[in-house]
């Protein structure tokens, strides 16, 4: 049933709004609907306190109802009723498109993600530029992380330069806090800040030197908004084929970062990545519990679905992924992550393809096969990227992707 709601004489708000992701909901609703106050429907927002995205709404003659699981699913419910009513955010810098103050809303709706994470990867100097952009739109669209990718490098390629980040990291933090949106950080940074010696010994699974620790230790109170640290092992090109053993030795260094990290800040996890030379399952090691996979299948094939039946390449990296969640689930670690490349013009050289169908299966049976977050690596375009349709289907199927189609892994983690 639908149920006519009109603001066009005004519409007075209530509701506890001391929670900035609340209070941010009341701003934005405003931006579209003009000021609060006056005569017409009157909206009542709150929020659970819980950790999930998800959001009830209530729709009755003269009164709007939203409630979020959490401050966070309040805003997400805010944002998904303002697209009900015409609003767009068609991409980042961009003005919205208006809204209506009258239309006909169902009298019930009950939503939330199917992927708890949904992260975009800023990968380039130009996308950390404008930073602010990506941030307020990410959360416009129901994305909830941002991944900082960047090296310590002043011009690095397929990264942002960390001292960029330094310089904007303030301002960006305090609007992704506001937003309720997750900050990961780091990249390809062991080889950049220790000696190979202390990687040596990492990798066999000792300590690193007493200079090491402190220059790991360093590192982590230098980001205190990192929520997932990425301090991985060098980028080595494809085909190496490193398997279990190159596998086992990067989980061992991870142990060691994870043990260091969670000395200094208990609450963030440490992404052990699964890419390149290290895409077997480190079965000979168990990864500590504020670790978490992080698996980055480069060299699969983008032309199927990775539940294409008819794609080889593909269903080997189904396999790996399913393996992997398998091992590291079984050993209570954090939840897994996947770092995608479908916005990648550095593997895209000649031009990124809309992706819409793929990702579209692709995220479905990333959620079936055990996932908590997807990321979206941007990277190599150079400057300030051009409209995409990879972007906005990305933010829309992270939150409901299409049902599955194909194979899943035999035995998906509950």
């Amino acid at each position: 049933m639908e149920v006519e709601v009109d603001f066009s004489g005004g519409w007075p708000l209530a509701g506890d709004l001391r929670a900035p992701e609340a209070a941010l909901a009341a701003t934005e609703l405003e931006a579209v609907l003009g000021a609060s106050g006056g005569a017409g429907a009157e909206i009542l927002l709150s929020h659970r306190e819980g950790a999930g995205d998800g959001f009830r709404r209530q729709v009755a003659p003269g009164q709007l109802r939203l409630e979020g699981d959490s401050p966070r699913g309040l805003l997400c419910g805010a944002y998904a009723t303002l697209e009900e009513l015409g609003a767009r955010w068609d991409w980042p810098g961009q003005d919205a498109s208006p809204g209506r103050v009258r239309a006909r809303l169902a009298a019930r709706r009950e939503d939330a993600p199917a992927l708890e994470g949904r992260c975009l990867v800023l990968g380039e100097r130009a996308l950390l530029e404008e930073a602010d952009d990506w941030i307020v739109w990410a959360a416009r669209r129901r994305l909830n992380a941002i991944f900082v990718h960047v090296s310590t490098r002043p011009d690095p390629a397929g990264a942002a330069p960390e001292a960029l980040w330094r310089q904007c990291r303030d301002r960006a933090a305090a609007l992704a806090r506001e937003r309720g949106v997750a900050i990961e950080h780091g990249g390809h940074l062991l080889p950049e800040l220790l000696s190979t010696e202390d990687l040596r010994a990492m990798a066999k699974g000792g300590a690193p030197s007493r200079e090491g620790l402190g220059i790991l230790e360093e590192h982590v109170r230098a980001h205190p908004e990192a929520d997932v640290v990425h301090l991985w092992g060098a980028d080595l090109p494809a085909g190496g084929g490193g398997g279990q053993a190159a596998s086992e030795a990067a989980l061992r260094t991870a142990n060691a970062v994870a043990e260091v990290v969670e000395g200094v800040s208990p609450r963030a996890q440490v992404a052990y990545l699964a890419y390149h030379d290290t895409e077997d399952v480190p079965r000979g090691v168990a990864p500590r519990p504020n670790v978490c996979l992080v698996f980055a299948p480069r060299e699969r094939c983008y032309e199927h679905a990775l539940t294409d039946p008819g794609c080889r390449r593909n269903a080997r990296h189904r396999e790996l992924f399913c393996a992997q969640v398998e091992h590291f689930a079984a050993a209570g670690a954090a939840p897994a992550r996947v770092f995608e490349y479908w916005f990648d013009a550095i593997l895209f050289a000649g031009g990124v393809p809309d992706l819409t169908q793929t990702m579209a299966r692709d995220l479905a049976f990333y959620h079936q096969a055990g996932a908590h977050t997807v990321q979206m690596l941007m990277t190599g375009h150079g400057r300030s990227p051009r409209p995409h349709p990879n972007l906005p289907a990305f933010a829309r199927l992270a939150w409901s992707p299409q049902p599955r189609a194909g194979p899943t892994c035999a035995h998906p983690p509950t």
